[in-house]
């Protein structure tokens, strides 16, 4: 399996904020982070899930995104 390297600059408010996002969303999904998308959402978060499991799935995009 191939995997891609997504080099992201980060957001200055300079460069176009939809196409960043889609780049973003795009890292995230390539890192097996997809469910961090959906626990930033308030509906989501009350989810069946652990918070321990959130908690960790939040930490891991967020080190993926820094």
């Amino acid at each position: 399996m191939t995997t891609m390297k997504l080099d992201v600059e980060k957001f200055t408010r300079n460069n176009d904020f939809g196409l960043w996002k889609i780049k973003m969303e795009a890292l995230l999904i390539q890192h097996g982070l997809a469910n961090a998308l959906k626990l930033a959402d308030q509906q989501a978060s009350s989810s069946t899930m652990d918070e321990a499991k959130k908690n960790e799935i939040l930490e891991k995009a967020h080190s993926a995104i820094i």
